[in-house]
């Protein structure tokens, strides 16, 4: 296993202004997370839990401090994160509470579409879907539009299409939210079997405590600082 981390924050602070007062959503936060690592993100609301993973995909700049990548330096304050959309598409995987598929494609459009997008042929970005939604165990549901699917169903071809360019970095921001406990914990069993396998690395933010036992570690924010679990 590499020494470098995939993901570290060197002193990031997110400040802005609400009328008259200073909000510091992030108060000089540093962290690391290696590769083959599931991390926990825990905290209250407004604690700056969705605020970190922004920065860390790199979605909003941080107010000072660093953001950097295999040991490379890829947003600071002063960084046009537009600049970084391939980068961001290429490195990183984005999982959200609701799965936000694309309801009139199927299981496999919506997957491949993130390969078409990266310009991917249409018939080998369908052959590359299928394949991840098989090893997902939904290789039986490509055809089904996600109406016709369960919410994990969905979640999982949301993890699919967050894998499909092969990101070194996972980001998923509540989960588990909307899913009963059973498939709650499935859902993070699979981030964990992500980490083994592709090692790549993972963080995910979440309120749910019921699957706690299969992350690596957890840190808690509490008024954007950061305490470790």
């Amino acid at each position: 296993m590499s020494t470098t981390p995939i993901l570290r924050l060197r002193d990031v602070t997110r400040h802005y202004r609400s009328g008259d007062s200073l909000v510091r959503a992030l108060d000089g936060v540093s962290l690391e997370i290696h590769q083959g690592e599931v991390v926990g993100i825990l905290g209250p609301s407004g604690s700056g839990k969705s605020t970190l993973l922004l920065i860390a995909g790199l979605l909003e700049p941080p107010t000072t401090g660093e953001v950097l990548m295999d040991g490379r330096t890829v947003a600071t304050a002063q960084t046009d994160l537009d600049a970084l959309r391939t980068f961001r598409r290429t490195h990183i995987g984005f999982i959200f509470q609701k799965a936000n598929l694309i309801p009139f494609l199927t299981a496999v459009e919506n997957v491949a579409l993130a390969l078409e997008i990266d310009s991917v042929r249409p018939r080998e970005a369908r052959a590359y879907a299928a394949h991840l939604l098989a090893t997902l165990d939904l290789g039986h549901r490509l055809d089904n539009h996600p109406a016709r699917l369960s919410g994990g169903e969905q979640q999982r071809v949301a993890v699919a299409r967050a894998l499909a360019n092969a990101p070194r970095l996972l980001l998923a921001d509540e989960p588990t939210a909307a899913l009963d406990s059973v498939r709650g914990r499935q859902v993070i069993a699979l981030f964990r079997e992500i980490a083994d396998r592709r090692q790549a690395a993972v963080a995910v933010v979440t309120h749910d405590p019921r699957a706690l036992d299969l992350f690596d570690r957890t840190i808690e924010l509490c008024d954007g600082r950061l305490g470790h679990g």
